[in-house]
């Protein structure tokens, strides 16, 4: 079956499995702390993000995002920014097929709390992800968010399975010099989702997160 037929198929289903849910007991939270330093996690190998479509991974053996907390103690929104992360670093970044991509972060990224928790773990999200992607006969772009959970005991940030809110926004049209051929190649296409693989740990000190 072809790939987009699939997808729509899948979307279908999703459809179908939405349940009515409980409303949240609170619409505010309050971060404390300040600075941030998410670290791929200890024993970790690397960060993967994966085309699901294309069924294409490329990992990235150094992926990490510093900054610190905005307005620490402060209530705001669910969906507003815990903390600021201006410190974003991609590095050592390949495909299988590829092999070395080249990789140039933009836009202000943030990590978001948004929603109330289990435990000690909040679902959360990483947003203004932007993330150029540079290789032999292909360039895209990767830009969305990043849904996952901050746990506050063991200070991890970790993506949810499957579709993580990132897509493919952007593929250039090929031009004589970078024909853009090796997109095509691997099948990625713009509006593609990805999955990401791995956490973050948060390195620097303890971000707490309180309610309301």
């Amino acid at each position: 079956m072809p790939r987009r037929a699939t997808a729509a198929m899948a979307a279908s289903c999703a459809m179908l499995a939405v349940t009515a849910v409980d409303a949240q007991a609170s619409t505010t939270y309050r971060p404390t702390g300040t600075t941030i330093n998410l670290a791929k996690t200890s024993g970790l190998v690397a960060i993967g993000l994966t085309d699901i479509e294309a069924g294409q991974t490329w990992s990235c053996a150094q992926f990490g995002m510093g900054g610190s907390v905005v307005g620490s103690g402060a209530s705001r929104a669910y969906g507003s920014a815990a903390s600021a992360l201006s410190g974003v670093s991609i590095t050592g970044c390949s495909n299988p097929v590829m092999g070395w991509m080249t990789t140039t972060t933009s836009g202000s990224w943030s990590l978001d709390v948004v929603g109330d928790p289990t435990g000690t773990s909040y679902p959360a999200r990483i947003s203004g992800v932007q993330i150029a992607v540079g290789m032999a006969n292909c360039d895209l772009t990767v830009s969305g968010s990043i849904s996952g959970s901050f746990d506050t005991a063991t200070q991890s940030f970790t993506p949810v399975s499957g579709a993580s809110g990132l897509t493919i926004n952007d593929i250039p049209g090929p031009t004589p010099g970078h024909p853009q051929t090796m997109c095509l190649t691997l099948d990625w296409l713009e509006g593609d989702t990805i999955a990401v693989g791995g956490s973050w740990t948060n390195t620097g000190p303890a971000v707490a997160i309180a309610n309301p």
